[in-house]
């Protein structure tokens, strides 16, 4: 049987996918100028590329932001979008006649959401028990947690940057069939596992339940949430291809999925972290 594999552009997300950037001037340099950076200037600036500025604090030796992102964005290019973006913005308003070396080269960055890194792993936790399945003599389901060790650290790592991208991912069988048991769990987990370097990711946690899978993972900044998710929905279609022809279905997945970023600290704190410092910023000035 023919299954036709799952492409990027044709998935549909619901998603929350929100990122916390930090960087500073070339050699720590003050410009008063780049204090009255603003969250309205810095989100007109990103509109052409389809951020969305939530927040902003700027003074004049450092910007601080938090932005939406869409699925198919990398924290890398989105970083290199702002500093670009920026380092215009600030030449202009230093009449600056030819392009300078105005902004550091490196920066800082991570995932922010709705909820905490121990949230996320709690409730990957509970899913058998959250429908039920754990009252049953064989539950049909697989939980795992995996280390992160220091190869998995360094493959994660960006030059010139310190990044932490972690995030939830859900997929749902087809017609929500209850195809996954704790065979097929472990066996699509192990195929995971094993594109880890390809995909430049690192698996954190997973919960499959017959109807639907948890995952949570780290990227690289440099990868695409978009891709290593169609990228794990064909691995695992692969896996279990002989499965589907007694199930009836013609593909594992829906062409849909969740994706959530998350941190260690959550949307709301970051935005009173961020605007702390734009209060501080505007005392100063």
């Amino acid at each position: 049987m023919l299954i036709q594999t799952y492409q990027p552009h044709e998935l549909h997300f619901a998603y929350c996918y929100r990122v916390y950037f930090r960087w500073r001037t070339f050699r720590n340099r003050l410009y008063p100028a780049l204090g009255l950076l603003s969250s309205e200037e810095l989100n007109e600036l990103m509109q052409p590329y389809c951020i969305r500025v939530l927040e902003c604090a700027a003074s004049e030796i450092d910007v601080t932001t938090m932005v939406s992102l869409q699925p198919a964005e990398t924290i890398s290019a989105c970083a290199s979008k702002l500093k670009g973006r920026v380092s215009k913005w600030l030449g202009t308003r230093l009449r600056l006649a030819e392009p300078d070396h105005l902004l550091s080269r490196g920066y800082f960055a991570c995932t922010v959401g709705q909820t905490t890194t121990t949230l996320v792993e709690q409730y990957l936790e509970t899913q058998g028990a959250h429908h039920g399945y754990d009252k049953r003599l064989l539950p049909p389901i697989f939980v795992e947690r995996y280390e992160l060790t220091a190869s998995n650290e360094e493959r994660l790592n960006a030059k010139h940057a310190y990044v932490v991208a972690q995030f939830h991912v859900v997929l749902a069988t087809r017609w929500r069939r209850g195809v996954l048991g704790s065979r097929e769990g472990r066996r699509i987990a192990s195929a995971w596992r094993n594109l880890q370097q390809e995909l430049r990711i690192a698996i954190i946690k997973v919960s499959f339940v017959p109807d639907h899978v948890h995952i949570a993972l780290r990227m690289h900044p440099a990868v695409s949430p978009a891709d290593v998710v169609a990228a794990l929905m064909n691995t695992a279609q692969e896996t279990i291809r002989e499965e589907l022809i007694p199930a009836g279905l013609d593909r594992l997945w829906e062409p849909s999925a969740y994706l959530g970023s998350y941190g260690d600290l959550a949307s709301p704190q970051i935005r009173k972290y961020i605007e702390r410092l734009r209060r501080g910023s505007e005392q100063r000035t």
